[in-house]
């Protein structure tokens, strides 16, 4: 099976259907089928085939659909990027993907033009926007009469999902084609998703929440896809109502700015049936004030990169517990252990581990690291959580230090590296701070030679980090609390 058939197989049933608005025009499914045939077929003449590793660093637009069911329905491996990643990111990721070729859009084509000469494998750039050094995207074209899908097994890879931690380097992991199809049509169910239903999507495409629930199950179902570029809050409220959209997927900090909008007690948002919330966990204060001003029940659940999505959440037949984020998804194995693996008891708090049709493949490239993580078949998640009597999970601490920014996922140990370059550091720590919008702020505690003002550190960040990544608090310190052997404790410095 090869994932891509998900979208061929609707076009077929109903070609004339709506599959995607952007700006108010609509791509019905024949057309973005025929729309991805031409372009793999035009990829395959510029050397991209199966088994090819591709990235793909595009905003939320129809261009990233085609070019990313292109890419699977050729056999290609796709290494999603954000588009706002800065040159040492998306050089680390591309050259440790053994990355061929990468598309890329207006947003991050200046970065990876100053990437480009530190990339050791990518063949091909190709581009959204017309330059004299890359291929333009409207370019590549072939005859759709000459497309075939390339066939796959469950356990090919679809794609690499880069994720990072506290020990070391982002990993990729590697997330197959049987991960995607068992989890679209598990996730297709839970939703009771169908052709009727209308998916607005603003979170960006790149993430594995987004592209699988706002893209691949409803392309499976037959549903229309609003997709939408920036999140603006009075903005997305207003096409909620005036589209009559039915579900929306969302994180923590977009329910808790839509609260602060006039527009939630002024418009009509009948038709929402459903609005998903993850990423991180949801203050029950604001899920319950949504809840009240929309409407609409917001079904949290818990997942990782390496769950592909979802570990756990709340189907419909079963009462929703504020503070909790469900029951594990049928066909998954859930497990809180302690530290020897063994199970705990009720209520008591361990590492959650799962088995199931969703868990990753492994590490790529990185045995030693795939097999701390997969033991015996059961994924270690790194998470702390613990279960009630009637067998609900309620997450208790986030994988060792990492922290949630606005449903991202930002890794400490990479912002210090960035840090520690800087001529006048001596010293640093990053830890999570917490923030009544964004869920958590990052929060830099520094040392430094001479003087030097917190403005002048964000300004160096934002050369070599992701927006989200730019540590918004700074605190100078003398010395950092340290372990008689020297190592940084970073527990005291984290404000509750």
């Amino acid at each position: 099976m090869n994932i891509s058939e998900v979208l061929f197989q609707t076009a077929k049933e109903m070609p004339n259907h709506a599959a995607i608005v952007f700006r108010n025009e609509k791509i019905t499914y024949h057309e973005l089928s025929d729309k991805v045939k031409e372009k793999a077929a035009g990829l395959r003449k510029y050397g991209i085939t199966n088994g090819s590793h591709v990235g793909l660093m595009m905003a939320n637009k129809p261009e990233y659909v085609i070019a990313y069911f292109s890419l699977l329905a050729i056999g290609a491996t796709v290494i999603p990027l954000n588009p706002t990643f800065k040159e040492n990111e998306i050089t680390y990721i591309l050259n440790d993907s053994d990355a061929v070729a990468l598309i890329v859009d207006e947003i991050g084509l200046g970065e990876v033009q100053k990437a480009h000469k530190s990339l050791s494998s990518v063949r091909s750039i190709f581009t959204l926007t017309k330059t004299e050094a890359y291929v333009a995207w409207e370019e590549v074209s072939g005859e759709p009469a000459n497309f075939f899908i390339e066939q796959k097994n469950p356990y090919d890879n679809a794609q690499i999902i880069y994720t990072s931690g506290t020990t070391g380097k982002p990993k990729g992991a590697l997330i197959t084609h049987g991960n995607l199809g068992w989890m679209s049509e598990t996730s297709a169910d839970l939703l009771e998703l169908t052709k009727e239903d209308r998916v607005l999507v603003v979170l960006p495409l790149f993430h594995a929440y987004a592209k699988l629930q706002g893209l691949l199950i409803c392309l499976l179902r037959g549903a229309t896809i609003y997709l939408e570029e920036r999140f603006i809050p009075d903005v997305i409220l207003q096409k909620l109502a005036d589209n009559h959209i039915s579900i929306f997927l969302g994180v923590p900090t977009m329910y808790t700015k839509f609260i602060h909008s006039p527009k939630i007690k002024e418009l009509d948002f009948s038709s929402l049936r459903l609005a998903g919330s993850g990423g991180a966990s949801l203050p029950v204060e604001i899920l319950e004030k949504v809840e009240e001003e929309m409407g609409v029940q917001i079904g949290e659940g818990y997942g990782q990169t390496e769950s592909t999505v979802m570990i756990s959440c709340f189907p419909s037949d079963i009462e929703k517990v504020p503070g909790s984020v469900g029951v594990p998804v049928p066909g998954i194995e859930l497990q809180i252990v302690d530290p020897n693996g063994r199970e705990v008891p009720v209520n008591e708090v361990g590492e959650i581990i799962f088995k199931g049709p969703n868990g990753m493949k492994g590490y790529y490239k990185k045995e030693e690291a795939t097999n701390e993580t997969i033991k015996d078949g059961w994924v270690y998640t790194g998470d702390l959580g613990r279960r009630d009597e009637r067998g609900y999970l309620y997450i208790v601490d986030r994988k060792k230090d990492m922290i949630i920014r606005g449903g991202y996922n930002v890794y400490p140990r990479e912002i210090e590296e960035v840090l520690y370059t800087h001529p006048n550091i001596v010293e640093c720590a990053v830890v999570g701070e917490s923030d009544p919008v964004f869920g958590e702020e990052v929060a830099a505690y520094v040392v430094t030679k001479s003087e030097i003002t917190p403005d002048e550190i964000a300004s160096f960040c934002k050369q070599q980090l992701a927006y989200y990544k730019i540590p918004r608090k700074i605190y100078f310190m003398k010395e950092l609390p340290k372990t008689t052997t020297g190592k940084i404790l970073k527990t005291p410095l984290k404000k509750k």
